[in-house]
């Protein structure tokens, strides 16, 4: 029986490829590499291997 790994997964586009961003105004978001959508980080979306990098 096959296993399913749980990713985090774009709210629009339902991509995996995804990465922390930080907002002065809110912290830290989540924004899709494929479709650009951009929102407030979730717990489980934060883990110890993200790269966290400043948006201007």
């Amino acid at each position: 029986m096959p296993t399913y790994q749980d990713f985090p997964t774009c709210d629009l586009c339902r991509s995996i490829d995804l990465e922390i961003v930080h907002n002065d105004d809110f912290g830290p978001m989540t924004a899709c590499s494929e479709c650009g959508y951009t929102w407030v980080a979730k717990y489980d979306e934060l883990t110890p291997e993200v790269t966290i990098t400043k948006a201007s």
